[in-house]
């Protein structure tokens, strides 16, 4: 089965047996030609020809699997681009988790980068953020809200989510499109058709998360790609302090409103909104982070600015890297971390 999905189709077995003949006996060529027309027969008996055969060979074969995934992800961005009129080369986040001020909660200070940002269209908005949040009048004590790196709503000046030391002058006008409870920063229509090739963007997360998690598996972050690219890395940051024993996961799901509540599971049983994507998490190496995401320029001192701009330029953390090339665009990636010690407790509902 690891070796059916690199077989030609059955086009090319016959050229190839037509550039064989001088160097095989006859009844050779003839077995191979008889044996491609078997193959053009099974093909157009399975629904879905090729594609669904190997689809089920990479059921039990690893090597189809990720071969079959690279092209298909790879064809998405190709298509996702022209659809939706713009891509980017390679998109990063890096989510921090620190003690929240009131000593009951998590904080989140979390970097994206966008390097080769290109708008293919000129009439085509480019969503950069969205985040959840109640109205200001509407917000109770220790609320979990989203701030500019130096605390402000950003409601009013939404620049103020962007780094410009670390972004393509001049810095692009933002458009703040409101649904509900969502708010979602636009980079607007450009008649020139340009994007800045670079832009650093930094927001904080108050009361984010529950300093003593109530299940083993705890919701730390979803994303929604929203703009093709061709590399993402994501890096997860725990200071020293929070969680001791947690290690991260992530799942690819639909997006739905319901998602964070269904944790990754062992069991190779899979909810009908999961979707199934190699994946793979590196955990960096204890002790002083040097930050560095190889390709992406600056980014070290992009981070080291923020830390020490938030107050945790001598904080420690430990730190987990998550890297995909060719990730789906609209499919929903969610960073959790699991807490071994609390094995015995009940999962959250929703699970499925």
């Amino acid at each position: 089965m690891d070796l059916m999905h690199f077989v030609p189709s059955p086009g090319g077995l016959h050229i190839f047996a037509d550039l064989a003949r001088r160097h095989a006996d006859p009844a050779s060529i003839e077995h191979l030609r008889a044996a491609a027309d078997r193959f053009a027969e099974l093909l157009d008996a399975v629904p879905g020809g090729r594609a669904s055969i190997d689809a089920q060979i990479a059921e039990s074969s690893r090597v189809a699997l990720e071969k079959r995934e690279h092209i298909a992800k790879q064809a998405s961005f190709k298509s996702m681009s022209f659809l939706l009129g713009h891509f980017c080369d390679v998109l990063t986040t890096s989510l921090f988790l620190v003690p929240s001020a009131n000593g009951r909660r998590v904080d989140g200070i979390e970097v994206h980068r966008r390097l080769g940002l290109r708008r293919m269209r000129p009439s085509t908005p480019l969503a950069l953020l969205s985040f959840w949040g109640e109205a200001s009048d509407a917000m109770k004590e220790n609320a979990i809200s989203f701030e500019t790196v130096d605390g402000e709503t950003g409601a009013a000046n939404p620049t103020g989510f962007l780094l410009p030391e670390y972004s393509t002058q001049p810095l692009p006008d933002l458009d703040v499109m409101r649904d509900g409870e969502m708010t979602t920063l636009v980079l607007g229509a450009n008649s020139a058709g340009q994007a800045p090739t670079q832009l650093t963007s930094v927001f904080r997360i108050r009361n984010g998360w529950a300093l003593t998690p109530e299940a083993r598996y705890q919701s730390l972050r979803g994303y929604v790609l929203h703009t093709p690219c061709r590399e993402v890395v994501r890096d997860v940051y725990i200071a020293e302090s929070l969680y001791s024993d947690a290690t991260p996961q992530v799942s690819f799901v639909l997006p739905g409103p319901r998602a964070a509540m269904r944790p990754p599971r062992g069991d190779g049983h899979r909810h009908f909104t999961e979707v199934d994507l190699t994946s793979s998490i590196v955990q960096l190496p204890l002790g002083p982070q040097p930050y560095d995401i190889p390709g992406v320029v600056n980014h070290a001192a992009v981070v080291r600015h923020v830390l020490e701009r938030t107050g945790h330029g001598m904080t420690r953390f430990r730190g987990w890297r998550f890297a995909m090339t060719y990730p789906i665009t609209l499919i929903e990636m969610i960073w959790w971390l699991m807490h071994p010690s609390l094995d015995d407790r009940p999962e959250p509902d929703g699970r499925g």
